[in-house]
């Protein structure tokens, strides 16, 4: 696993260009949103934003993801010359026209399959947490104020009996015990997508199923990337103290975002597709 989570940096390095599109769609979705939110004013309106928002995001996903495919393809070539390697990894923008003709109706369809999911998880967590724990007893509003600035929140918090503190905290330690559970189950829908199962609920559960054929392995690698995001989350609380600070975070998250994409994928490809390829070959050397 040490030698995947080096060499995953190293293909993060030679093919930092994957970060560009990511960048973009990010900017260009900030852009939307911002301008959504002025405009939307009517139901109808926001059902189309919504639907543009997730073409949007389909489109993006069947095209970046293709391109890390073919970018870790691309890393397992020799090349005599560095220019050789360079133009090929310029030419990783031409596949994403391909990609997402071949995957777009996968994201989309798996977008929606995410929303139901999270409305099955946001109901399970309501029940469970209801049934083991209580309800809080404050509102939304009061919510909404406390979100305003961290003095609100403090000024929120010290509000709080000692029964609703314990209560909050025991709300949240739910919430990310099942969103990390959930986390763990969904790590290999994604390259599941891309490599083998373009129908997005089969391989959700093909995914699911390959977890936990490798799962000590895949456990390691969780809690290596937890590990990862809990560094980074925290490293970026001092992102606001000065605007360099700030620009620098920006810089090494979107570094870590593709990282762990590439990390995803690399461990898919070595353990699964790497694999089935080794036995579709044995399978036809033999017949």
């Amino acid at each position: 696993m040490l030698k995947l989570f080096k060499n995953a940096f190293r293909l993060t390095n030679e093919g930092i260009i994957l970060a560009t599109p990511l960048i973009l769609f990010i900017w260009l979705i900030t852009i939307y949103l911002t301008f959504a939110k002025g405009v939307v004013d009517t139901l109808p309106e926001a059902v189309s934003a919504i639907i543009t928002l997730l073409c949007m995001i389909g489109a993006f996903c069947a095209g970046w993801f293709y391109m890390v495919k073919k970018s870790i393809d691309l890393s397992q070539k020799e090349f005599i010359l560095d220019v050789d390697r360079a133009k090929e990894l310029l030419n990783l923008f031409k596949k994403i026209p391909a990609g997402i003709g071949k995957y777009f109706l996968s994201f989309i369809g798996m977008s929606l399959i995410m929303l139901v999911i999270f409305a099955v998880f946001a109901i399970g967590i309501y029940k469970i947490g209801m049934s083991f724990i209580g309800s809080i007893d404050f509102t939304a509003e009061q919510i909404k104020s406390a979100m305003a600035s961290p003095q609100d929140m403090k000024l929120f918090l010290d509000s709080l009996s000692l029964d609703q503190l314990y209560k909050l905290g025991t709300w949240n330690m739910l919430f990310l015990a099942a969103s990390t559970l959930m986390s763990f189950l969904l790590m290999l829908w994604v390259p599941e997508i891309i490599y083998n199962t373009s129908n997005p609920l089969l391989a959700l559960f093909k995914s699911i199923k390959k977890i936990f054929c490798r799962f000590w392995k895949s456990i390691g690698l969780f809690i290596y990337l937890t590990i990862l995001n809990f560094i980074i989350s925290f490293a970026n609380t001092f992102s606001l103290l000065h605007p360099i600070i700030y620009m620098l975070m920006m810089i090494a998250y979107f570094y870590f975002l593709v990282y762990v994409v590439v990390l995803i994928f690399s461990y898919y490809d070595k353990e699964f597709n790497k694999q089935e390829e080794e036995s579709n070959s044995d399978s036809r050397s033999n017949s």
